[in-house]
């Protein structure tokens, strides 16, 4: 595990400040979307299970699902996330054999303190449309929160809209959607929806996440 300390944080902050500056908030891809992968990773000790789920948004059919096992170097320090979870992330999407559009990242995209979450570091590394989808919020304000199944509020920081507050259904909690990289905002906000099912977060990022414990669960046994 690599020792953190002030000065290194700060290099990575400019790291940070520097792939802001390469993602693009535009859809750079053809449309209509018809594919789209959700990605999570499983923790055990040093060990880390990447899950990728490549899915048919049409009705939520899995087409592929691989799985990636690595060593963590970075401890989990707020909004470094990406330097912990990116690394893993992109060395499991190079066994990722299907096509697909749009990258559903488990974290944040641009709804960010430095603009770079999770998300924003995949899409911008992988040259890759990804969404960033949270259950907490990590940066920004949401003025009114929403109330009805599929309302939407805007993420506001520093005077921008950043992402979308969404309640996904009356028995849920809200989630919190943002741009990584190469996808607007309109479109992140249309997968996100279309992307939701049954459950709180949507289907690519739940089903990854259930593929994820199962490689931690299976290796432990």
């Amino acid at each position: 595990m690599l020792n953190v300390d002030g000065d290194f944080i700060s290099r990575l902050r400019r790291v940070q400040e520097y792939i802001a500056s390469k993602a693009t908030i535009e859809d750079r891809f053809e449309k209509p979307i018809s594919r789209v992968a959700g990605v999570d990773v499983a923790y055990e000790d040093l060990n880390a299970y990447v899950a990728i789920v490549v899915m048919e948004l049409s009705d939520f059919r899995m087409v592929e699902k691989t799985i990636y096992k690595g060593r963590v170097i970075m401890p989990y320090i707020p909004s470094l996330l990406c330097f912990r979870e990116g690394p893993l992330i992109l060395r499991a999407l190079k066994n990722v054999k299907e096509d697909f559009q749009v990258l559903i990242v488990g974290g944040h995209g641009i709804a960010h303190p430095f603009k770079c979450g999770l998300a924003t570091y995949v899409g911008v590394l992988s040259n890759r449309p990804s969404i960033g989808v949270s259950s907490k919020l990590l940066s920004g304000c949401i003025c009114d929160m929403p109330k009805d199944p599929l309302e939407y509020k805007p993420i506001v920081l520093n005077g921008q809209v950043v992402g979308y507050c969404i309640r996904p259904s009356n028995r849920a909690n809200p989630i919190y959607v943002s741009p990584g990289s190469f996808i607007s905002l309109e479109t992140t906000l249309e997968v996100s929806i279309r992307s939701l099912g049954y459950y709180r977060m949507p289907e690519p990022i739940r089903l990854a996440h259930l593929a994820a414990n199962e490689a931690k669960r299976l290796h432990a046994s």
